[in-house]
């Protein structure tokens, strides 16, 4: 349990490092919820499905979008989903991929 709690505060932190990124510590879940609404328009994506589309195919990085989930809630931004049960060293590469992606896509 303790590892896992070290990884989620590892791509917590991680995530809220990067621009347009807001991202609050789960509870109790192996994943990370962060709100991307700012990082879309960063980045020209109209939603976030197709932020996490362009996330892969450009920065090789695999993450869930909130759709599919369920349906968006209004006014609830868009958000995607990250598993923090991987090694600490993926999730810094991923950290740093997704940086990466940001600094080369931003409009």
């Amino acid at each position: 349990m303790a590892i896992f709690k070290e990884r989620r505060d590892l791509i917590v932190s991680g995530l809220n490092e990067v621009k347009g990124v807001t991202c609050i510590s789960p509870c109790g879940a192996l994943y990370a919820w962060p709100k991307i609404t700012k990082l879309c328009k960063i980045v020209s994506a109209s939603d976030s499905e197709k932020f996490r589309k362009k996330l892969l195919h450009d920065a090789g990085v695999a993450v869930l979008a909130d759709i599919h989930f369920g349906m968006r809630v209004p006014g609830e931004g868009q958000q995607i989903r990250f598993s923090n049960a991987t090694s600490d060293e993926n999730i810094i590469k991923g950290i740093e991929r997704i940086t990466n992606f940001v600094r080369t896509h931003r409009r």
